[in-house]
């Protein structure tokens, strides 16, 4: 008690002793791990990338991705592609603003009006602008929605200068290129050069030694080989980024015995329960793993297991349980009726604060539907008013560009109220409904001819793991990586239990896809941290359906890599390197007693070959390609016995038989075209790797993502 009381007495100094020791660990933990410009993204030729602006600019970028593709959510693997491709867009941004700037590259407002609105728009204009009715650039469709631009939804008119800025930098773009294509200039020198290198040929009768001739049992190759070899072409071994290479064991979470009898017991009793249920779609809702699916099927649309059953069946049969893909259906057949296969409409969308359209929207719902009573008695008086309401009133950014047109969509693809408004409506009559995303008026197009169709109500149940299957699983790995906390023991541990140790090479710091991994992303984080040292064993990671345990292998840094690094992957040229000095002291011993190339070829397994040559194009039949000894060949003189010449597939013996020279060339004005198109076509590819390298950048996105 007497402790108690003295730690009662002094409980405010140990407070402050407490937040401080508390501060302490935090702010040590948070220098440790944050290294120098941490708040920063990334550094680009002095300028920086804030996380807020990038993640603004990513945000962008994901809504447009969505937008374009009509999907509501993007995967992970998605939603990380986005991120990279914003990286590069702001970095080149970057980049090149400062190109244009040193070089006075412009775009100038008549200019950009010119390529918006002139008499041969930017193609961006022409795909935005197309007449839904002729698939045809229209005009008049650019210069009605300019004229109204300050009255249409905000997003929309964001998307428009959206639309320009690309437009604009395409065009800088353009420009910047045919500087840089434009200023190359072929002397006739290399030109006279290139003629002569593709014309001129030398005949020669060649004798090549393979190094498989040799077996690689027979060379010995020791610590000075290696060494030797590295000396001479370590220029070969050099990467611009760090990299690692991990070794990995992954434990898949499946669905256990127990787990599949569980699942097949639950089936059992929904089919029995099904069959007295009188809401289906809201039963489907309540038990199943999927949402009730109102789609209309033609025959050859549904599992080939039910397909046949539902078009043969009357209404209201239920099927038995069957599995496909992992998943347990039930069946029950709703509805057989004779709808058209696909339908045609474009529509003005007028939607209100909260709709989920967009968040610059502020009117009320009950104005939102006085604007479309208003705009559906507009065009009913005056239907070809239609196409402009759609442009300027729409509040459906992706098809007011169209004149609201939609295109063919299968029947049953769009919301039930307005494909039910489509499916019931006239070719030609218009229609307001009311969806979640607010009031359309619709002008119905097009409609197929009606077909049989089913309406299949199922009950889905996914065969998956349980719970205490995932924590079986988890407890495994876990266990593994507690006991093995070294690479030698992660390594003997997997030979041991019979685990599948797989690898992953050259991983960069911004790399996502690890073989047999969904996730990897942390993996890899933890492979680049500082504190993570080669030969650490991970703890266990969670990569969505599967646990993994990792260690790192190796670590290469950027610039030269060492020897030891490298010595796996060069051993079969240094043993080539072996090869080849045995054979040139063969061929060298032959030829001291006879100069007859017959006689050599027999002793290699060979054989005389007359071979022309020209030194544009150095291959040699039967052997490849050969660069450095046809260079070798282009210095010699007719009649000359070369020595022994090392190459990639051999050695060669050769003599010169004959030298043509090309007939003079009246000009060489061909020639000089083909240069010049090889380097235009080469510097767009080239220069931005070349700016990038030039630009410093201090890249910190893995301290982020």
């Amino acid at each position: 008690m007497a402790v108690i009381g003295r730690i009662r007495k002094h409980s405010g100094f140990l407070v402050i002793i407490i937040g401080v020791a508390l501060a302490a660990f935090v702010l040590g933990d948070f220098v440790k791990k944050r290294p120098r410009h941490s708040n920063i993204i990334a550094e680009v030729a002095g300028e920086k990338i804030s996380p807020v602006d990038f993640n603004k600019k990513v945000e962008e970028n994901i809504q447009i991705r969505k937008q374009n593709s009509g999907s509501a959510n993007l995967t992970s693997a998605e939603n990380y592609e986005i991120r990279q491709s914003t990286w590069t867009q702001m970095m080149n941004e970057i980049v090149m603003s400062k190109q244009y700037e040193e070089l006075g590259v412009s775009v100038t407002v008549d200019e950009l009006n010119d390529l918006v609105r002139g008499k041969n728009p930017h193609p961006y204009i022409v795909q935005s602008f197309k007449d839904p009715k002729t698939g045809q650039f229209n005009p008049k469709m650019v210069s009605d929605f300019l004229q109204n631009l300050d009255k249409v939804d905000p997003a929309m008119k964001d998307r428009y200068l959206m639309l320009e800025k690309a437009i604009k930098a395409d065009r800088l773009n353009t420009k910047y290129n045919s500087l840089l294509t434009k200023g190359f200039y072929v002397p006739v020198a290399f030109a006279k050069r290139e003629y002569e290198a593709r014309n001129r040929t030398i005949k020669v009768r060649i004798v090549g030694a393979k190094y498989q001739v040799i077996p690689d049992t027979d060379v010995k190759v020791s610590d000075a080989d290696y060494q030797k070899y590295f000396d001479e072409n370590s220029y070969k071994y050099t990467q611009d980024r760090p990299t690692r290479d991990l070794e990995y064991v992954v434990f898949d979470v499946q669905a256990s015995a127990d787990d599949r009898k569980k699942i097949e017991e639950d089936v059992k009793g929904l089919y029995e329960e099904i069959k007295t249920t009188i809401d289906i779609p809201a039963f489907v809702n309540s038990v199943s793993d999927t949402r009730y699916d109102s789609t209309w099927h033609k025959k050859g649309t549904l599992s080939a297991r039910i397909d046949s059953l539902a078009f043969n069946s009357p209404v209201g049969s239920i099927f038995a349980p069957f599995e496909e893909n992992g998943t347990i259906h039930i069946a029950k057949l709703m509805d057989v009726q004779a709808r058209p296969d696909s339908m045609r409409a474009s529509h003005i969308l007028v939607s209100f604060a909260g709709g989920g359209v967009s968040n610059n929207i502020k009117r009320t719902k009950e104005a939102a539907q006085k604007l479309a009573d208003s705009l559906l008695a507009v065009v009913k008086k005056d239907p070809k008013q239609f196409e402009l309401l759609a442009i300027t009133k729409s509040d459906d950014q992706g098809t007011a560009q169209k004149s609201g047109d939609l295109n063919w969509f299968s029947d049953g693809t769009m919301v039930p109220a307005f494909n039910n408004a489509v499916l019931k409506g006239a070719v030609g009559e218009f229609k307001e409904v009311e969806t979640n995303f607010g009031y359309h008026i619709i002008k119905i197009t097009g409609k197929k001819e009606p077909v049989k169709k089913v309406r299949v109500a199922m009950v889905d149940r996914k065969v998956e793991p349980s719970g205490k299957t995932f924590q079986d699983i988890f407890s495994q790995a876990n266990e593994f990586a507690a006991n093995n906390t070294t690479i030698e023991k992660f390594e003997k541990s997997v030979t041991d239990k019979g685990l599948n140790k797989r690898e992953a090479t050259q991983l960069n710091a911004m790399s996502n896809s690890i073989p047999g991994i969904n996730s990897p992303r942390e993996i890899v984080r933890w492979a680049f941290n500082e504190n993570t040292k080669k030969g650490d064993v991970s703890t266990v990671f969670d990569t969505e359906g599967s646990y993994v345990v990792a260690t790192l292998k190796d670590i290469r840094e950027k610039g030269t890599l060492p020897l030891a690094q490298v010595k796996d992957n060069i051993k079969p040229l240094v043993i080539r390197e072996k090869k080849a000095e045995m054979l040139i002291k063969k061929i060298n011993d032959k030829l001291s007693s006879s100069k007859n190339l017959n006689m050599l070829a027999t002793g290699f397994e060979s054989k005389v070959d007359t071979v022309n040559l020209t030194f544009a194009s150095p291959n040699i039949p039967d052997y490849g390609r050969e660069a450095e000894l046809v260079g070798t060949v282009f210095g010699m003189k007719t009649g000359q016995m070369s020595a022994p010449l090392k190459g990639n597939m051999g050695v060669y013996i050769l003599i010169i038989d004959q030298i043509t020279e090309p007939a003079p060339a009246k000009d060489y004005a061909n020639e000089k075209m083909q240069l010049s198109s090889f380097f235009q076509g080469m510097a767009p590819r080239q220069i931005p790797t070349i700016l990038e390298e030039k630009a410093a950048i201090k890249d910190n996105r893995i301290l982020f993502y």
